[in-house]
């Protein structure tokens, strides 16, 4: 018992010291952990508190008491996020379980203090498991001042790199500079002249390298002419520490001689070296440039002398005018010009002003500020009054001198005198005047011959169709037919007349309408039958395969052309045929219309062929008295077939025939656009139908009314205009045929009265008038058709056959 005593005592004993030592050892570990210069504190897992904390932990965080800081939580401590964007919440349990299962961590974190502000903090938290909690040891430490140290440093390296960086480019940009610099560049000590540098243009303009210069003598590089300026250049450079501008020659490396011009400063090291840095330019262009200018200044010289006698013998007068100061300038010309002296004139604008007429004054002025304000040309004519009286009409034109910002600084300008010329012109105005009033009258003069020849001519054809109606004997037939034929030829050369009188003026106007050629070859036919028949000869109409009828043009110019070529081709074919081809062919890349005619009449030789297309002329006057002829038909024929742009072309020999070939490039039409002219060889039933005819002469009436009573239609015949609109009043009627001259009222007027009361009624213009312009003007009237006299029979039943059935 005592023993075991004893044993409890000593194990008491050895309790008690080494409890001693535990306590001895926790208040060592404690006050270590007071005086510990770093944060320390302690967390429990389970309630997520501190436990612990010194003293440091309290002043770091900005916390009066230990008692205030273990009231907090870590979060208390913390911001909401990390810098690294991340919640401080999310990191916290990272790193606490990572100290569990890695080890005690190390990391940098932000911390905040009570009032606010953020700190960086270095932070270690180890973990402290023990049997009954978990906790966690965290130690921190306010690395603000090593960051702003850190931030500092980097912002130095940072600069330096920036620094390091810029020098570089720069340097680069320097080195490239030089280089690609278009004058030369030398470096040289100045102790020995030696070159440490030069660039690439030095190398270009002289031929050396710089390691070659350097095994020059100085004298191969400088001509020794040169000697005594470089010992200026030296001083200078010792003097003043630059040397130049100056200029000298460099000797090429290929030995030819050429002018630079050099400048340069002295530059010193560091370690007390004196360098020359020299410009060297190559001025070969410059001098050849000024060589250029001084040959341009001589030439401008002799220009300006070559100009001035120009315009003494022109009479050309040259001003400037400054608009700044409104000085005027005058050479001797335009003293001259203006008939005053030097002496006279005042140098100001106003002195022009004065002298130029009252009247034209306005408009030159006018025209002369346009062009200063940019917006016109001064280009006018104006008169002006010398002292002595005299009035002359000057021409003026000019150019406006203006700044690099538009700004007006002057106007210079020429004058020289056109009176000669104004009167020259006013007189060939009067002739213009006095050829188009004779045009005019001739033109009345012909269209009144035309109509008053029509007339008569109205009632021989008239009678001669009407005659041709009825039953004759086989040799009156044939006198009739040759009368008939004789009437017709008349009126062709009454056309011929007028056409040609219209092409001499430039008046053929051409109409543009879609025609039928293959009808205006079988209306050519029709009208040449008399004349083939009589001679006992053929006519031959061929039409080739590849021709496409339906055409746009001028049908009555068309037919004119084939008509003349092939009544000339009869008219001059005793025996054998006449033939006429139509066809289709490429010409200047479109289609145009060919047609040949071809007769085996008597030819003609090359002397013939060269005079056919002339006026008035033909083979000799043995042609003439044999077969007739104005000698017109042809050269219309030309004329015609150039205005519509196409080509003729003969071929014939003395007693083989004759060929003709005529391209004439149309216009394709549409065939359904192709209009015919109303013609009937049979007499209309007209019975039952009323017609008005207002004719003023008595022939002509008597003519119409024979050709219109085999129609049956009643008919009622008027002497005027007048009594034609008096009666369509009264009575109704189916058409009236309308002659155009007539007393008292002509046609024109009438159908516009009879149109008034009878909108509906067709109106034909019956008349003499047969030129194209007035067949215009009728049916732009409100003509419905026009019917030229002398009538043709077939064409008036036609009509009334149209407009009546």
């Amino acid at each position: 018992m005592a023993e075991l005593t004893r044993s409890l005592e000593e194990k008491i004993s050895d309790l008690e010291s080494q409890l001693k030592i535990a306590n001895a050892e926790r208040i060592k570990y404690k006050q270590l952990f007071e005086a510990s210069g770093d944060a320390l504190s302690i967390i429990d897992l389970s309630t997520g508190k501190f436990t612990e904390c010194n003293q440091a932990a309290v002043d770091m965080h900005g916390v009066k008491t230990k008692d205030n800081f273990l009231n907090l939580t870590p979060a208390d401590i913390s911001p909401e996020f990390q810098p690294c964007g991340h919640s401080s919440q999310e990191l916290a349990e990272k790193h606490i379980q990572n100290s569990f299962t890695e080890g005690p961590q190390l990391f940098q974190w932000q911390h905040c203090r009570l009032d606010g502000s953020s700190f960086p903090c270095l932070v270690s938290l180890t973990a402290l498991p023990l049997e009954d909690q978990n906790l966690i040891l965290a130690i921190g430490r306010d690395i603000s001042e090593l960051v702003e140290t850190q931030d500092r440093l980097e912002r130095v390296i940072s600069e330096k790199m920036h620094f390091e960086t810029a020098y570089l480019e720069e340097k680069e940009k320097f080195e490239k500079f030089v280089n690609l610099a278009p004058i030369g560049i030398a470096i040289n000590r100045l102790e020995d002249g030696a070159f440490e540098y030069v660039n690439n243009e030095f190398s270009r303009f002289t031929g050396y390298e710089v390691d070659e210069l350097n095994t020059l003598d100085y004298w191969q590089l400088t001509p020794k002419k040169y000697e005594a300026q470089e010992f200026e250049q030296l001083q200078s450079l010792a003097e003043y520490g630059r040397y130049g501008p100056y200029q000298k020659e460099y000797i090429h490396k290929q030995g030819h001689t050429y002018p630079v011009l050099l400048s340069g400063i002295k530059i010193a090291k560091n370690d007390g070296q004196e360098y020359i840095w020299s410009v060297v330019q190559d001025i070969s262009q410059q001098k050849q440039i000024e060589q250029q200018i001084q040959v341009a200044w001589e030439k401008a010289e002799s220009m300006a002398f070559r100009m001035k006698l120009a315009n003494d013998s022109a009479g050309i007068g040259v001003w400037e005018w400054d608009v700044l100061s409104n000085e005027l300038i005058w050479d001797d010309w335009m003293y001259t010009l203006y008939g005053v002296s030097k002496a006279e004139f005042s140098g100001a604008y106003e002195a022009w002003e004065n002298s130029v007429h009252p009247d034209d004054i306005e408009d030159a002025k006018t025209k002369l500020f346009e062009a200063v304000q940019g917006c016109g040309i001064y280009n006018p004519e104006f008169r002006v009054i010398h002292p002595n009286g005299q009035v002359r009409t000057l021409k003026a034109s000019a150019e406006v001198i203006k700044d690099d910002k538009g700004n007006t600084l002057k106007v210079i300008g020429v004058n020289y005198d056109i009176t000669d010329k104004v009167e020259a012109i006013k007189a060939l105005s009067l002739a213009k005047q006095e050829a188009e009033r004779a045009s005019q009258t001739k033109s009345k003069f012909l269209a009144n011959m035309s109509h008053e020849i029509r007339t008569p001519m109205n009632a021989v054809l008239g009678g001669l169709q009407l005659l041709n109606n009825q039953q004759l004997t086989q040799e009156n037939q044939t006198i009739l037919d040759n009368a008939s034929w004789s009437a017709k030829s008349l009126l062709t050369i009454i056309n011929d007349i007028l056409d040609y009188s219209k092409i001499e003026d430039n008046k053929l106007k051409l109409e543009q309408k879609p025609l039928s050629l293959i009808k205006v070859l079988d209306s050519v036919k029709f009208d040449m039958a008399i004349p083939v028949n009589n001679k006992g000869i053929e006519f031959v109409s061929i039409i080739d395969n590849n021709f496409i009828d339906g055409w746009v043009g001028d049908i009555v110019r068309i037919k004119q052309i084939l008509l003349n070529l092939v009544s000339n081709a009869v008219k001059f074919t005793e025996r054998g045929n006449v033939k006429v081809v139509l066809s289709c062919i490429q010409y200047q890349e479109q289609q145009a219309v060919c047609f040949k005619v071809i007769d085996t009449g008597i030819g003609m030789s090359k002397e013939v062929q060269n005079l056919i297309f002339e006026r008035f002329s033909q083979a000799d006057t043995s042609t003439t008295r044999k077969f007739g002829g104005t000698g017109l038909g042809m050269s219309i024929t030309d004329n015609l077939i150039k205005i519509m742009g196409g080509t003729i072309e003969i071929e014939s020999e003395p007693g083989k025939g004759t060929q003709v070939q005529v391209i004439l490039p149309l216009e394709k039409a549409e065939q359904a656009s192709i209009k015919e002219k109303h013609t009937s060889a049979d007499i209309p039933n007209l019975a039952g139908k009323k017609i008005l005819i207002a004719e003023d002469n008595e022939i002509n009436q008597m003519i119409l009314e024979s050709m219109l009573k085999v129609t049956k239609a009643e008919i009622t015949i008027v002497n005027n205009g007048q009594l034609a609109v008096d009666v369509a009043k009264k009575q109704d009627f189916n058409i009236v045929l309308m002659d155009i001259q007539m007393p008292q009222m002509d046609g024109l007027e009438a159908q516009q009265k009879i149109r008034q009361i009878k909108k509906d009624l067709p109106i034909v213009a019956l008349t003499a008038n047969a030129m194209l312009e007035d067949v215009k003007l009728y049916l732009s009237q409100g003509f419905v058709e026009h019917v030229s006299k002398p009538i043709d029979i077939q064409l008036l039943y036609g009509v009334l056959e149209h407009y009546l059935n």
